[in-house]
């Protein structure tokens, strides 16, 4: 359908700005009109917001608000304005949620203004984390900084790409100013999310006893405790705690049991899926405008994390060490994956060298000195930092896992024995070579 011609009012020259903006106002009320009109309203409304944002200075280009029934007004800027009152309930200023009038203090919307805050406070106890952290390391953490990249990413993506692109308004009864396609908390929310349970699931290693030795001291500790299916009070509060005990959807322990996975799934899901539901609740966005966002944020997360883990793997060897002088790394792989990668070097190093086989990119020998420091990472991080929490089947697990990265640090230092090769000499090679 061909756009019917526009009629603005007012002088035939109005400045660019203004003309855009009031056009951008006419397609939004065109795209209301009934069954005929709505179709080809809603595209040329598309095409053409996005060729008036193009063809607008920097400075008017920065603004992706969209006018609502109550605060259209074509003759100020933008198409709105910014001084109407909304007859539908009051704007909670800095989180883009509307407080519904005469709201009970125990009632659905209630809950639902509480939800639409969550993903804010989500940012701002992650930043208060990080200052934390920064203290205690003397610099920035990894894993505090990549949590942070990824919410800067979801957010650049949602204000300077899709809100520009699709111009949507909101629903009619929402109090906010801004566009509403996609639902940025829904985007946060359900990121956040995937982010957690990508991280948990690849960090989960149930802790159980897998020789007759290790479960003769596991029954010896646990003699005489009340067990709920099999799992003890400690197991069930006192370590869940030690692995939750974060600001942010990123676990802080390398290695998780199954349940601290439950344990770390079940809070963030409590306090991040009910947001999309939130926002049609509260009639700020339609049901497509969160569904949508709620895939964005996955997709998102899923790209970000297949990301984060190729840093990981690439860089886990600088485990306690500062990168780029202003960040120590604290974000490391799961202990048996190092265990893993460690005896899959160990196996390499001990084959015949074949002449057709390709040389690797680092040497074997080197590969071996950086494992050895990753592995002494894990061992100090065994060493209880919590008095309070240490109990006996503690002391068990840790000095079990402690033995098994001991025992391959002697078969990495005698490997390296058998190749002529020690450890100070390797470290001298590399200072050198550097």
């Amino acid at each position: 359908l061909k756009p019917r011609p526009l009629r603005l009012g007012g002088p035939a020259s109005q400045p660019p700005r203004r003309a855009a903006a009031m056009e951008r106002v006419a397609l939004s009320k065109r795209c209301r009109e009934p069954s005929r009109m709505r179709a080809g309203g809603a595209a040329a409304h598309r095409l053409l917001g996005l060729a008036a944002l193009l063809s607008l200075p920097p400075a008017a280009a920065v603004s992706t608000l969209c006018p609502l029934p109550w605060n259209a007004n074509a003759s100020m800027p933008n198409g709105i304005n910014l001084e109407a009152v909304c007859p539908y309930g009051t704007r909670l200023k800095g989180f883009d949620v509307t407080i519904p009038p005469n709201m009970k203090m125990v009632s659905v919307e209630f809950f639902c203004v509480l939800w639409g805050i969550i993903p804010f406070l989500v940012i701002g106890v992650s930043v208060l984390d990080m200052l934390i952290s920064a203290v205690r390391l003397r610099g920035l953490g990894t894993r505090e900084t990549c949590f942070l990249g990824f919410v800067g990413f979801m957010t650049g993506c949602n204000e300077l790409v899709f809100k520009r692109w699709a111009m949507e308004p909101r629903p009619d009864h929402s109090c906010n100013f801004s566009c509403g396609f996609p639902s940025g908390h829904s985007v946060m929310s359900c990121g956040f999310f995937m982010l957690m349970f990508l991280d948990a699931v690849f960090r989960t290693m149930p802790r159980v006893p897998l020789t007759l030795a290790d479960a003769r001291d596991q029954e010896k500790a646990t003699a005489g405790r009340t067990t709920f299916f099999g799992w003890t009070i400690r197991e069930i509060f006192v370590s869940n705690i030690r692995a939750g005990l974060t600001f942010m959807p990123l676990s802080r322990a390398h290695t998780l049991n199954q349940t601290d996975f439950c344990f770390f799934a079940l809070a963030w899901g409590v306090v991040l899926l009910p947001v999309p539901f939130s926002r049609t609740v509260l009639n700020d966005h339609t049901p497509k405008q969160v569904m949508l966002g709620s895939l964005i944020g996955l997709t998102e997360a899923v790209m970000y994390f297949g990301l984060m883990r190729i840093m990981q793997q690439n860089y886990n060897h600088l485990l306690g060490q500062r990168v780029f002088g202003a960040f120590v790394h604290n974000f490391p792989l799961p202990v048996y994956e190092a265990i893993s990668k460690t005896c899959k070097v160990l196996a390499k190093a001990e084959e015949p060298p074949h002449g057709s086989a390709t040389s690797p990119k680092v040497p074997l020998s080197l590969q071996m000195q950086r494992l050895h420091g990753e592995l002494e990472w894990y061992i100090k991080q065994l060493e209880p930092t919590c008095t309070w929490a240490s109990f006996d089947e503690d002391g068990i697990v840790a000095a079990r896992e402690m033995g098994r990265l001991q025992g391959l640090q002697d078969d990495i230092e005698r490997r390296l024995e058998v190749e002529g090769l020690g450890l100070a000499k390797l470290a001298d090679d590399s200072a050198s070579s550097d």
